[in-house]
C-alpha cells in the first residue's frame, strides 16, 4: 500500500482529453500484424493433429456447400460470378479458393483477397494473400485506405476497394481478427509438449530419467571409468532397440529414478484434455476428431450435423455475405450469392424429419407445404384442398 501511495503521489494530474482518441496511428501509417502467424501455423497446424484436422474439417466442409447466384429473385446455377470463384487465376480451381480462404481465416484470423481486372468491369482473376505479408493502412476517417504486402524485401500498396480483408472478431485491435489458434495456444502447447516428451521417453527405451550413484565411502570413479560408463549407457540402454535391457552395475554404483513414470503423471489423461480444448476452441465436437472419452453427443451422426448448424454453416454465411458485399455488385446490383444448403448430406435426417412433419399436417395446403420446403407455387392446384 504504501509503494501504491508513492505511485500516486508522482502521477503528475490527469488532464481531460477534448475528444476521444479513435485511432492509434497517423493516417497512411502501416499497423504491423499483432501475432507471430508463422509460429501459429507452424506449432499448430504442421505439428498439432488435433488442430490440423480441425481446420481441414472446417475448411473443406465450407468449400464444399454449392453456391447459387439470385438475380433479384431468379436462382441461376451458371452465372459468371460462379465461373470465377470455380476458376479464380491459374492456381486455383474448383474449391480451393473458398478453402484457402476458410484455413487462413482459422490459422491467422484475417484472410485476404486481391481481384484484378480491367477497371469498370469484373475482375478477371482473384488472389489470395498470405496474412503475414499484409498491413493495414489506416485512413484519415478511420478506416482502412489501402493495404501493404511486403514479401522479399519488396513493397506493394493496394487499394481498398481491390481487397476483401475478412477477419474475425478481436476485442484488442480494430484492424487485424483473433485466430482461433490464440485462444487454443495453451492447450496447443501442452499437447505438442506431452507428445514431445512420449517420443522423448520411447527412444530413450521407456524409462524415466535416473541418476547413478555411489554409497558413501565408495571409491570415485576415474574419467576413464566415467567416459567408459557414460558410453555404455548411452550405447546399451538408450532408443526403443534397448527397451528392456538391464543395466549391469559395478563399483557399489546404484540406480535412482529421478522421474514419473507416464502412468504417474496420468499422461494420456492430460492430453485428451488438451485435444478436447483444441477441438472446442474450433467448434468441433471432439469425437468428430478420434479423441477418446469424448462422447458430447449420442453418436457420431448427430455430433455431425452439431458441427454443420454450429460451425460450418454459420462460417460460410458469413463468408458469402463478405463475398455480396465486396464481389457480387460488380456483376449488377441485384446479384448476391446464396448457399444451397438441400445438397449437404449431414442436414438429410433433419430434412427428412421436416418433411415428414410437413406430409402430417393435414391443416396446410399443398402450396403452404412447398412454400415451408423453399418451393414456389404449383398454379394448377386448388388452394382449398
Amino acid at each position: 500500500m504504501r509503494f501504491l501511495s508513492r505511485l500516486r503521489a508522482r502521477r503528475p494530474e490527469a488532464k481531460a482529453a477534448p475528444n476521444p482518441l479513435l485511432a492509434r496511428t497517423l493516417p497512411g501509417d502501416a499497423v504491423a500484424t499483432p501475432r507471430r502467424y508463422d509460429r501459429l501455423a507452424s506449432e499448430a497446424y504442421q505439428q498439432n493433429v488435433v488442430a490440423y484436422r480441425a481446420i481441414n474439417l472446417v475448411a473443406r466442409g465450407v468449400a464444399s456447400i454449392p453456391l447459387e447466384v439470385m438475380v433479384g429473385e431468379v436462382p441461376m446455377d451458371r452465372h459468371p460470378l460462379l465461373d470465377l470463384l470455380r476458376r479464380p487465376n491459374p492456381k486455383l480451381k474448383g474449391a480451393g479458393l473458398l478453402y484457402e480462404m476458410v484455413g487462413f481465416y482459422l490459422i491467422a484470423g484475417n484472410s485476404y483477397a486481391l481481384k484484378i481486372g480491367p477497371e469498370g468491369r469484373p475482375p478477371g482473376e482473384l488472389w489470395l494473400m498470405r496474412p503475414d505479408t499484409m498491413a493495414v493502412i489506416e485512413g484519415a476517417d478511420g478506416v482502412a485506405s489501402g493495404y501493404r504486402q511486403s514479401v522479399l524485401g519488396r513493397r506493394q500498396i493496394f487499394d481498398a476497394a481491390a481487397m476483401l480483408h475478412w477477419k474475425s472478431f478481436n476485442p484488442l485491435s480494430d484492424w487485424y481478427g483473433m485466430a482461433p489458434l490464440e485462444a487454443a495456444a495453451m492447450a496447443i502447447d501442452a499437447h505438442n509438449e506431452g507428445s514431445r516428451w512420449n517420443l522423448a521417453l520411447i527412444q530413450n527405451g521407456g524409462t524415466p530419467s535416473g541418476v547413478l550413484y555411489q554409497e558413501e565411502g565408495g571409491v570415485p570413479l576415474t574419467e576413464a571409468q566415467f567416459a567408459h560408463l557414460k558410453t555404455q549407457v548411452e550405447e546399451r540402454h538408450m532408443g526403443p532397440v534397448n527397451a528392456g535391457r538391464p543395466l549391469l552395475l559395478e563399483g557399489g554404483l546404484k540406480w535412482q529414478h529421478m522421474g514419473l513414470s507416464p502412468k504417474d503423471m496420468d499422461w494420456q489423461a492430460a492430453k485428451n484434455m488438451s485435444a478436447r480444448e483444441i477441438a472446442l476452441a474450433f467448434g468441433v465436437p471432439p469425437q468428430m476428431l478420434g479423441i477418446p472419452d469424448a462422447q458430447t453427443y449420442s453418436n457420431y451422426a448427430e455430433a455431425r450435423q452439431s458441427v454443420w448448424e454450429d460451425t460450418i454453416i454459420p462460417l460460410a454465411a458469413e463468408l458469402v455475405g463478405e463475398l455480396n458485399a465486396w464481389l457480387a455488385p460488380e456483376y449488377g446490383p441485384n446479384v448476391r450469392l446464396i448457399l444451397d444448403l438441400d445438397e449437404i448430406p449431414a442436414l438429410e435426417p433433419k430434412r427428412q424429419a421436416k418433411f415428414d412433419r410437413l406430409t402430417r399436417a393435414d391443416f396446410l395446403t399443398r402450396n403452404e407445404k412447398r412454400a415451408a420446403l423453399g418451393y414456389g407455387p404449383n398454379t394448377k392446384e386448388d388452394m382449398n384442398a
